[in-house]
């Protein structure tokens, strides 16, 4: 039985007709599907990389075109003209309905424009089809441009709608996406992030490092420094009111590819620059090293589904503190958990941080992220998907 993936997100393809996705899936991603189907099509937007253009694809993931196809659709978030062609939605449409056929099962990734449909025409004809919750999408829209505040309220709607009537659901949250979008079918909650258990020495480590912590402590955010929901302002203005108290102790280290100038401009404006480092962007397996030379993980987004950033934060022992938003609070304890935006607050909780502290929650959230050891996930996933892919057949040879 084959496999029909619905998602908004983009493929590239490069001259030889090889397929690129980017950093939210992989090849080990779309494995997972085939464990339990013969073949994978994906439905989805094409990225805008030229099939020349070698540097781009190369900061993509290659994914193996063997026993996985790609249907493209139409691009409608490129803007508020793209957006209300009604001839491009009744494109989508038709290529959704075309693709869903007795011999496949559908999975769907919430929130997406092309999955409620799929998930609508499902429940039309009576099929079985599984849904993916990973992200809210109320917050990232409404924090993203007037145009998305725009967007908020239908989007949050239509997958509350999906997330209801869905015969099978899985959420990368343990509580935040279920409250908000509960569903009537059979769920799971089972994390995308997915970790290698660190071994206890990892933990030693870091408490030696606290130990022995100098005068200056370093602090770090792993996301694209291009993305403003991803808040990494409302750290610099908390080095700034510290600044202003005389505190001077910390050093922002800023991992993420993306145009960086206005956080540059921002930090110089405050005066803070020479306490703000731009890393730029850091191959995945540099990303360990990066986390250990630091002394404090914070993740001030104003929006979050459950970040891998901070998961693999955790298991290393870092201490973390995160923003109110999406399923971090579920990560850690409450006095690692500031406000969306509360630049008052992140001032606070830095300039409160003792080595006791610290090692207190280093041990913590080391044990935490055990919670995300990959065998386990994988268990729980693979008999989800198994029990889903056993409807689906018995329904096609109803």
């Amino acid at each position: 039985m084959e496999l029909l993936f619905v998602y908004d997100d983009k493929v590239a393809q490069d001259s030889e007709g090889n397929y690129y996705v980017g950093s939210a899936f992989s090849q080990e991603v779309f494995d997972r599907y085939l464990e339990h189907f013969d073949r994978l099509t994906l439905i989805m937007r094409r990225a805008d990389v030229h099939p020349d253009d070698t540097e781009a694809l190369g900061r993509m993931n290659r994914i193996s075109s063997e026993r996985i196809s790609v249907v493209f659709i139409p691009n409608t978030l490129s803007g508020i003209r793209s957006f209300l062609s009604l001839r491009l939605r009744r494109q989508i449409k038709k290529t959704v309905e075309e693709n869903i056929t007795p011999d496949r099962a559908v999975v769907i990734r919430m929130s997406s424009y092309s999955g409620a449909i799929a998930a609508k025409y499902c429940r039309r004809i009576g099929k079985p089809f599984l849904v993916e919750a990973v992200g809210c999408p109320w917050g990232s829209l409404w924090n993203h441009s007037l145009f998305g505040k725009l967007l908020a309220p239908f989007s949050y709607l239509r997958m509350r709608r999906t997330m209801k009537h869905a015969p099978f659901s899985v959420y990368v949250t343990e509580e935040f996406l279920q409250r908000r979008y509960p569903t009537e079918g059979r769920s799971a909650a089972i994390s995308d992030v997915e970790l290698i258990p660190a071994d206890d020495e990892v933990l030693h480590r870091r408490l030696d490092k606290i130990s022995g912590m100098g005068e200056r402590i370093k602090l770090g955010t792993g996301a694209a420094v291009n993305v403003a929901v991803k808040g990494q302002r409302f750290v610099i203005e908390a080095l700034h009111m510290l600044r202003e108290q005389g505190d001077t102790r910390f050093e922002y280290h800023l991992a993420g590819g993306g145009d960086n100038t206005a956080l540059r401009e921002l930090a110089e404006r405050l005066g803070v620059s020479d306490q703000v480092i731009f890393e730029g962007s850091l191959p995945h397996d540099k990303m360990f090293a990066w986390l250990d030379g630091l002394d404090v993980y914070i993740q001030p987004s104003l929006q979050e589904g459950l970040p891998r950033a901070v998961v693999e934060a955790m298991s290393r022992g870092l201490p973390c503190l995160v923003s109110k938003t999406g399923g971090m609070p579920e990560l850690v304890g409450e006095t690692a958990i500031f406000g969306r935006g509360d630049v008052r607050a992140i001032a606070k909780m830095l300039s409160d941080l003792t080595p006791d502290r610290l090692c207190e929650t280093a041990k913590a959230n080391f044990e935490r992220a055990k919670d995300f050891d990959r065998e386990v996930l994988e268990e729980k996933r693979s008999k989800f998907y198994a029990e889903f892919a056993a409807a689906a057949k018995e329904k096609m040879y109803e």
